[in-house]
């Protein structure tokens, strides 16, 4: 399963990047890194950026450089001109579900989420959106924790509007709201959502989301509460109606490179699914040319022979491509007949 990774490729002028310190490691090193070397990048359109994570048993493995990674874009190495770790700033929607059956704990992470934002960097943006049937915002993007766990506090008394749940297009809307609000300076973009996973697409197809997610460059991670966290299994043989299916945020958060897990107390869980999301790879290389406007185009991020020899249980956890969009295709084309 793929754990953490995220691509996009970017619409704005030419970058440049400030390195990280090599083999940057540590709690304390992290929280200081993430103030004093935020880096300074902006994406030209012929760039690519991935964000993996490296896991050896339940651990994320710290420290590694630049040269501890190779990329593959549909199976042809790539350089790799930019390299980030754990100062590059998150924005982050927390998504929150506020069906009858998810409020209560809602109430409980309402309770610890003030110590646990206050870890967030001066540089980091969290949102938070609520959803039932229908999605809103309940605060927008904001660097300030107290904004944020008022309004987790406020979603923890939210009445839903109207019956079912609907977590397709409310994943659907949060990663649209995460694309209109993107910078032309590298970001790690990430919903979390809460939610019971029992819902009904109601004609928000899981591709359509998928591909959503891609395109907004978008790492979807989940904690599922309740006594049940899968939904019904069809029965062999079923046909499935796509336009009515039953939401599922498992295979979601695999595909973009996340993470869904279990949790009866999930209030426990918010600072760790934070922290893993903070302690990603990011990776930039340039796209290839020839790459025709709409292709899937499959990427597969791999460590070093040298770096696996000292990591030699470790897997990089890396989503597995990306969509060309038209304008990026003609760019990249462009480049590499005036070189």
């Amino acid at each position: 399963m793929c754990f953490i990774v995220s691509l996009a490729i970017w619409s704005t002028g030419a970058y440049s990047a400030l390195p990280e310190t090599p083999g940057e490691s540590g709690p304390n090193q992290q929280a200081a890194g993430a103030q004093a070397q935020t880096p300074t990048y902006r994406a030209s359109v012929t760039d690519v950026q991935v964000d993996a994570a490296v896991i050896d048993g339940r651990r994320q493995v710290d420290g590694l450089t630049q040269q501890d990674f190779v990329i593959l874009d549909e199976n042809r190495p790539q350089p790799i001109v930019y390299f980030g770790h754990s100062s590059v700033p998150l924005e982050v929607v927390l998504l929150l579900d506020v069906s009858g059956s998810v409020q209560k704990y809602l109430r409980d992470i309402a309770a610890i989420a003030g110590s646990v934002l206050r870890k967030l960097t001066p540089q980091d943006q969290v949102a938070v959106m609520v959803f039932s049937r229908d999605t809103w915002i309940e605060q927008s993007l904001t660097n300030n924790p107290d904004e944020i766990a008022q309004a987790i506090e406020q979603a923890s008394h939210e009445q839903p509007f109207g019956s079912g749940t609907r977590i397709n297009a409310a994943v659907l809307s949060a990663s649209k709201f995460l694309a209109r609000n993107r910078q032309a300076t590298v970001q790690r973009r990430a919903i979390l959502i809460v939610t019971d996973n029992d819902g009904m697409s109601y004609g928000v197809r899981h591709d359509d989301v998928l591909r959503s997610l891609y395109t907004a460059d978008v790492l979807l991670n989940a904690i599922v509460v309740g006594r049940h966290p899968h939904p019904p299994v069809a029965r062999p043989g079923a046909v499935i109606n796509p336009d009515f299916a039953f939401d599922d945020v498992y295979p979601l958060a695999a595909a973009t490179g996340g993470q869904a897990i279990a949790a009866s107390k999930p209030e426990r869980k918010l600072a760790e699914v934070l922290e893993r999301i903070r302690n990603r790879y990011s990776l930039v290389y340039h796209a290839p040319s020839g790459a025709q406007p709409g292709a899937y185009r499959h990427i597969r991020v791999e460590l070093s022979e040298t770096a696996r020899r000292k990591h030699p249980h470790a897997e990089v956890n890396a989503r597995d491509g990306y969509y060309v969009n038209r304008e990026e295709a003609k760019n990249a084309n462009e480049q590499q007949r005036s070189r």
